[in-house]
Formats: C-alpha cells, sequence, structure tokens
C-alpha cells in the first residue's frame, strides 16, 4: 500500500519543501499517545515535587517562554485558573530578560518554562536572572531536546524538576506544531496530579480521536485557504485566546508574511481592531464550549456577519451554535469535563493545518519560508547582558523563534 499523508503522497510534501511541517502536524496523536507513556513513567517525580509546591502559601507561579513557547504560556494558565482556581501569570522570556524588574519579585514562585530546543539564550537568562533575584524559586522546565542547554542548567539547579518530551517533538520544521501540543498537556496534566489517570485517559482519548478526523480538518482548512484573503484574524476567549495568538503566528510565519495575521479576543475586537476589516479579511472564530463566554462569542460573530459584507467568516466549535458564519468547522465532542482543552487542541490542528494549506497554494517553501532570510528558525544575534551589568555582555548568534 503507497504511504500517504493528508491524502497526498509524501514526496507532495517533500517537493514543495513542506515535508517536516506536514509530517509534524499528522504526528501529533501518535507523540500524545508517547507523552501519555513518559508522563508515567516521571509520575513519581511529579507527583512529589507538585505536592511540594501545593504547601507553599502565597506562591507566585510564572508560565514563561519565547515566541509559541510563551503562547503555550497563556493558554495553560487560563486553563488552569478556570480548572483549579490557580493563581498565575503568563510572562514571556522575552519580557523577564529585557525588564527583570518588572517582571521578577522575591516573593515564592514556581516558574514554568517552556522550549522546544531548550538553545534559546532568553529561556537559560530568565533561569539565570530568576535565581540571582529570587531566594524561594521553583522550576518546572518542559523541553522537548533533552541534551539541551535548558535542560543541562536546569539539571543542576535545587528545587526543578525537568520533563523532556517525546524526541520527535522537537520539530524540524520552521514552525512550532508538534511541540506546541506535547508542552501543553505536559503542563496541564503536571497540575493536576490527584487525577493523574484522568489526565492520561483524557490524552490517550484525544490521540483517537484526532487521529481520525485531522483528514476531515485539513479538507476543510484547504478549502478555506482557497478563498481570498491577505488579511486573517483569529478571536478566542478565555484560553482560546491564547490559541488565537498561536493560530495568527503560524500563519504569518508559514506564509512569510504575505497574509497579515492577527489576533484579539471577539469582546475586544470590536474596540478599535475591528478597522482591520476589508472584502480581503478573513476572520477565524474559536468559539468556547463555556456556556457564558459562549454567548458572547456569538454574538461577534453574528455581528459580523449582519449585515453581509465582503469580509468572510469561520466558526471553529465542537458544538453546535445558532450563529451565521460562511463556514463552520465542527470540532469532536470528546467526552469529559475538559471541553476546552480538548477544543484549544483541536483548534490548534486546524490552525496549523490551514497556514500549511495557504502556503502551499501561495507556492512558499513552508520548511522554509523567510527567502530573504528575515526571520530565521534559529533567531540570531541576540545579546544577553548581566544582570548586574558588571561585565561586558556575552553574545549568542541564536536562539530558537
Amino acid at each position: 500500500m503507497n504511504e500517504t499523508l493528508l491524502d497526498r503522497t509524501p514526496a507532495y510534501f517533500d517537493t514543495h519543501c513542506a515535508g517536516f511541517t506536514a509530517r509534524e502536524i499528522m504526528q501529533q496523536p501518535v507523540l500524545w499517545r508517547e507523552l501519555a507513556g513518559i508522563l508515567t513513567a516521571r509520575r513519581e517525580d511529579i507527583e512529589a515535587f507538585m505536592r511540594e509546591i501545593e504547601t507553599i502559601n502565597g506562591l507566585r507561579v510564572i508560565f514563561t517562554g519565547a515566541g509559541s513557547s510563551a503562547f503555550i504560556g497563556e493558554v495553560v494558565q487560563a486553563l488552569l485558573a478556570a480548572g483549579i482556581n490557580l493563581r498565575g501569570e503568563a510572562v514571556h522570556t522575552t519580557d523577564i530578560v529585557s525588564a527583570p524588574d518588572s517582571a521578577l519579585l522575591d516573593v515564592p514562585t514556581l516558574i514554568v518554562s517552556f522550549s522546544r530546543s531548550g538553545e534559546s539564550p532568553e529561556s537559560s537568562a530568565a533561569l539565570r536572572y530568576a535565581a540571582q533575584k529570587i531566594r524561594r524559586l521553583y522550576n518546572l522546565v518542559i523541553v522537548c531536546r533533552e541534551n539541551s542547554s535548558v535542560a543541562d542548567y536546569a539539571s543542576r539547579m535545587s528545587n526543578t524538576l525537568t520533563l523532556c518530551m517525546p524526541p520527535s517533538s522537537c520539530d524540524q520544521g520552521f514552525a512550532m506544531t508538534s511541540s506546541v501540543s506535547c508542552m501543553a498537556l505536559a503542563a496541564w496534566t503536571a497540575f493536576h496530579r490527584q487525577r493523574f489517570d484522568a489526565c492520561l485517559n483524557f490524552i490517550k482519548s484525544c490521540a483517537d480521536t484526532y487521529e481520525q478526523e485531522l483528514l476531515s480538518l485539513d479538507r476543510a482548512a484547504r478549502e478555506i485557504a482557497g478563498w481570498r484573503f491577505d488579511r486573517l484574524v483569529f478571536l478566542g476567549s478565555g484560553p482560546l485566546r491564547g490559541l488565537a495568538r498561536e493560530a495568527a503566528i503560524k500563519m504569518l510565519e508559514l506564509t512569510g508574511g504575505q497574509v497579515n495575521a492577527s489576533w484579539d479576543s471577539p469582546m475586544g475586537f470590536r474596540h478599535g481592531p475591528k478597522s482591520i476589516l476589508r472584502d480581503s479579511t478573513l476572520t477565524v472564530h474559536f468559539i468556547s464550549p463555556v456556556p457564558l463566554t459562549r454567548l458572547y462569542d456569538r454574538d461577534l460573530l453574528n455581528e459580523m456577519n449582519s449585515p453581509k459584507r465582503g469580509w468572510r467568516t469561520v466558526c471553529v466549535s465542537s458544538r453546535a451554535l445558532p450563529a451565521i458564519a460562511d463556514r463552520e468547522v465542527t470540532l469532536p465532542a470528546i467526552a469529559g469535563e475538559n471541553s476546552v482543552l480538548a477544543d484549544y487542541l483541536g483548534g490548534l490542528l486546524f490552525s496549523q493545518l490551514l497556514a500549511l494549506e495557504k502556503s502551499l497554494l501561495l507556492g512558499i517553501k513552508t520548511d522554509d519560508p523567510s527567502v530573504d532570510g528575515i526571520v530565521n528558525r534559529v533567531v540570531q544575534n541576540v545579546v544577553i547582558y548581566p544582570l548586574d551589568g558588571s561585565a561586558p555582555p556575552q553574545r549568542s548568534e541564536q536562539t530558537e523563534p
């Protein structure tokens, strides 16, 4: 039997310089099952670390990373705030490093760090800065490459737990795809130590479901990618706001900026950002499964289509919605109480596929979309300055995007 990838041959994607990206999107259900095995093997370590964390009064929790890794933190922070009443903050490593006095306080702190390659100077610098400024510091480091600078540095820190993701999640394509979903699921599971088995079952259920749904999602993405648009706004509320931000960066990256993609919350979109609307604008609405939030998401979608103008709208939801849209993308309703996380995973897969298909349609080399070198998979010319300014700056020639 000939191998197929999203109902095309692997050679098709390789010819279009999209092989890494296509395979890494497709492999995610397989990696989620592998992740469940990794978390099971580390269960005692996770439970011991989190049990100690739970005893600390007034603990500040920071979720951090750079680029897509930072957007994972925004999603997980919002999921945990709603799910387990965890008070946390999402602060990008780029903000920690550039303005540490504004980001780091000398109070008991847990920093949850996300990094694909583990070679980001910002990631290592954020850990170093925090160790210098916070006397009672704990670290949960989630990284996709075990033999990396961040993992090595973390191994020498006290009060630190490092979780390494499945090796194949360290994406070789330009954009982060499988790394995003794996790191998000790992962090979410770690904070649910008292429901560990239920979390693992949920991960496996999502893997089984989306393994069957990927082709359907890709066909919807391919159809929508064929529409005429050069402006795209992703909209989401709560945890899906972080998804909207991640979806926008994927479209920008994989189309080499030919599609001007942005993001907002549905409620915030009315307050100025709605000015982006033209006939060539597409808005993608990630509709929340949370009843109250869903009402606000629905109202904006209906407003966008009444009266109908030249722009087009897409509704992404796991539940039927009495609203008007040019295209509805229906996500599978996965049983259980983790409906927002399930919809996040579905929306993540759809947005990755939409960016892939638009990139292919535009004739862009998806695995290397920035032909003029303005943007690199490994960011260049990053300078990390000493926290006290007493020594010359150390230059790093690269960091992950």
